[in-house]
């Protein structure tokens, strides 16, 4: 059934490459217009970043990242097939040259979350570029646009949620371009199986591949020779450390049998049959358990039918399709139609299938996204799907508002005075930007630019903020904590060494130090000090992982009070490192006074450091 060889058009044959002007429109504009576009996705996925993720899933990349970064491939028992866990060994590399903990924290969400930046960035040039090639109308092609960019589904499972769903999903969609196009109809399996081998969930659309390999047969043919050695290549380091059979079965056998559930809080037919987390052996519709059709209507057997009835069914019509339009049939025309049935395969895999997860919807999205853009029509179905998709993950996603705060506060504060420069100016201020963004829109790959500055900008503050600050000694300095420790009272729990009152990493205006006590107000810390102590450094302040709190900080030196804070409330940003004689002085006390309420006052004091007198100064 291979289309007659034929000249098409390159606008109605080459959905990769055909790069389109509206009629009204010209290239530098819809330059600018994408480059906004792009720029808007790195700003959202980076700013969400911050919303509290899913804590479960964000717990597998820190244990395996801890995996690689230690043992490698070797003994891996991560469940994912081997592209993203690649991804995952580079992490884990940048953790051990850096020093910086490991830790499950925004910096390892920020670092896992990379690549799902980038396939929103190409899911973005791509749906644009095919709104395009189909002449779709200015109003269509900014909303399919803003919908792309602001997609409640990709915005809530990628750097909100933390997971890498839109990975493989836009890597179908990329296939399923270029089985639909004219000169890359060969790279459509090899796309296929890179889906596959980052999420075995895309096996969904094998009825879609199955009816469009009898379209353009040979160079399907030499695609599948190309994925053969595409899988060989993606699990080398398994293969090399000699672990291959294992990754293999963890991640597209073991996983099957997983969940033996109806639904995993998966909004789909089994809530409405059995209800949430239902064991998936039950016998529907009041079928006896001895019965003849006990197996038939089992949840997991009844379900498993439904689907394959549906992909089948799929699979036949889109061969029927193939055969009625041969003569006539256009890429634009098969690409199409091969996406709608795409998209009502991956309805159906979230919809019937037993086991399902509340995330497994999400390809859907992606898929009617495309369908939209080259079909310029049915927006209601990315729209309804995108909804369905979010809604279903916020239902299972604990979102800590108070994790927005600060961002929400730069924005609040930002659009007032943008206002106000706006207002007195005559409005001149929004017209200023328009000029700049125009001609930032001329900068080749003005983008490409952004990206890199925006990933390096965060770099440098999670870096700043999560690395372990340790202080150097001279060799006539000593630190406090390693002296004879008299006494210590607080009024609540424990002094705790180089750790917060949490146990946590002791934090300080974000930023984290290696050396320092954690206590509590109010509290009475005692060290002897040695005959020849000359100062003493240090700082002191609330730590990070309490809000707001009132304190009062104050050193003693043998019952003489040799400093005292002003009261800190928490909010401090610039925390001085205060520097004491402490010459004659034998027992040092560091005092914390809790001032009105006490739950919060988790103090810190950070690199109190002695410094000793030289032999020469003693002797004086």
């Amino acid at each position: 059934m291979n289309s007659p060889d034929l000249p098409p058009t390159k606008a109605a044959i080459e959905p990769l490459t055909g790069f389109s002007a509206f009629s009204n429109t010209t290239p530098y504009t819809s330059a600018r217009l994408l480059q906004s576009y792009l720029m808007l996705v790195i700003i959202l996925n980076f700013s969400l970043l911050f919303l509290k993720g899913y804590s479960q899933d964000l717990g597998y990349w820190q244990d395996w990242v801890r995996q690689l970064s230690t043992s490698g491939y070797d003994g891996f028992n991560g469940n994912y097939p081997p592209v993203y866990i690649h991804w995952l060994y580079l992490v884990g590399k940048f953790y051990s040259l850096t020093a910086i903990p490991l830790e499950h924290n925004d910096l390892l969400k920020f670092l896992t979350q990379i690549p799902v930046t980038l396939f929103h960035c190409i899911l973005t040039f791509i749906v644009f570029r095919q709104l395009q090639t189909a002449r779709a109308k200015p109003s269509l092609l900014q909303a399919v646009m803003v919908l792309t960019v602001f997609n409640p589904a990709i915005l809530v499972n990628g750097p909100i949620w933390g997971q890498i769903d839109l990975i493989p999903a836009v890597m179908v969609y990329g296939s399923l371009l270029a089985a639909n196009s004219w000169r890359y109809t060969y790279l459509a399996i090899p796309l296929f199986a890179l889906a596959l081998l980052t999420k075995f969930q895309t096996i969904a659309f094998a009825p879609i591949f199955g009816f469009l390999f009898f379209n353009k047969t040979r160079q399907h043919i030499i695609g599948i020779l190309l994925a053969v050695l595409l899988g060989i290549v993606i699990f080398m380091p398994s293969i090399i450390a000699g672990h291959f059979w294992q990754s293999f079965r963890q991640a597209y056998i073991d996983t099957l049998g997983q969940y033996p559930m109806t639904t995993f809080n998966a909004a789909n037919l089994w809530i409405l049959l059995t209800g949430n987390t239902a064991p998936d052996n039950i016998v529907l519709f009041g079928v006896a358990q001895d019965s003849a059709l006990a197996r038939i209507f089992m949840a997991k057997h009844f379900g498993m039918m439904l689907f394959a009835i549906t992909s089948l069914g799929i699979f036949i019509h889109g061969i029927c399709f193939l055969i009625k339009n041969n003569t006539y049939i256009n890429s634009n025309q098969l690409l199409s139609y091969s996406l709608f049935a795409a998209t009502i395969c991956a309805l159906a895999f979230f919809t019937l299938l037993p086991a399902m997860h509340e995330r497994y919807l999400f390809p859907a999205t992606v898929i009617a996204l495309g369908y939209c853009a080259i079909a310029r029509q049915k927006v209601i179905y990315p729209v309804l799907i995108s909804i369905i998709c979010a809604l279903n993950m916020l239902i299972i996603l604990e979102i800590n508002g108070s994790d927005i705060w600060y961002g929400l506060s730069w924005l609040t504060v930002g659009i007032l005075i943008v206002a106000l420069l706006d207002h007195l100016t005559n409005h001149k201020v929004l017209t200023i930007s328009r000029v700049i963004l125009k001609r930032v829109g001329h900068v080749p790959f003005a983008s490409f630019w952004f990206f890199m500055l925006a990933s390096t900008t965060m770099m440098f503050y999670f870096y700043d903020r999560y690395h372990i600050h340790q202080i150097e000694l001279s060799e006539k300095q000593i630190l406090l904590t390693d002296l004879p420790l008299i006494y210590a009272r607080q009024d609540h729990g424990k002094m705790a060494v180089n750790r917060s009152f949490d146990g946590n990493r002791l934090s300080v205006a974000n930023r984290r130090y290696a050396q320092g006590i954690g206590t509590h107000a109010s509290s009475d810390i005692q060290y002897q000090l040695p005959d020849n102590a000359e100062t003493f450094s240090f700082m002191a302040a609330l730590d990070d992982e309490v809000g707001t709190a009132d304190v009062q900080f104050s050193v003693w030196g043998d019952g003489k009070l040799l400093w005292q804070s002003a009261i800190i409330y928490g909010y401090e940003r610039h925390i001085p490192t205060y520097k004491l004689d402490i010459r004659g002085v034998k027992m040092l006390n560091l005092k914390v006074a809790s001032l009105k309420d006490e739950r919060w006052d988790h103090a810190n004091w950070i690199n109190t450091v002695i410094t000793l007198a030289t032999v020469a100064a003693q002797d004086k």
